[in-house]
């Protein structure tokens, strides 16, 4: 009798603290982020937002200045072409037409 009475008191005084009750119940841990939705910052609206550009403004002003790069491109280029036609000695077959055109 006085081993069940021991135990009783025991089983008690075990069953008060609470991580013994929570490990003897095989409850699931309680876990608050399970659910959680993160609350975001508002949408703001752009500084310029009143200054909209008009619909085929913008690709054109791309068209623009795509067409002024290729023509800075091309204009380099023609001048590295001319440069190095008027530097080159000519070819042999340049001389040959030239002597046969004289």
């Amino acid at each position: 009798m006085k081993k069940y009475s021991l135990l009783l008191t025991l089983f008690f005084i075990l069953n008060a603290c609470q991580s013994m009750e929570d490990a003897l119940t095989l409850k699931k841990k309680n876990n608050s982020d399970e659910f959680l939705v993160e609350k975001k910052s508002p949408l703001v609206l752009p500084p310029n937002y009143g200054e909209l550009p008009l619909p085929g403004e913008e690709i054109s002003e791309r068209k623009n200045s795509e067409n002024n790069e290729i023509q800075v491109t091309l204009s380099n280029e023609e001048i590295k072409i001319n440069q190095t036609i008027i530097n080159s000695e000519p070819s042999s077959l340049e001389k040959s037409v030239l002597e046969k055109i004289k």
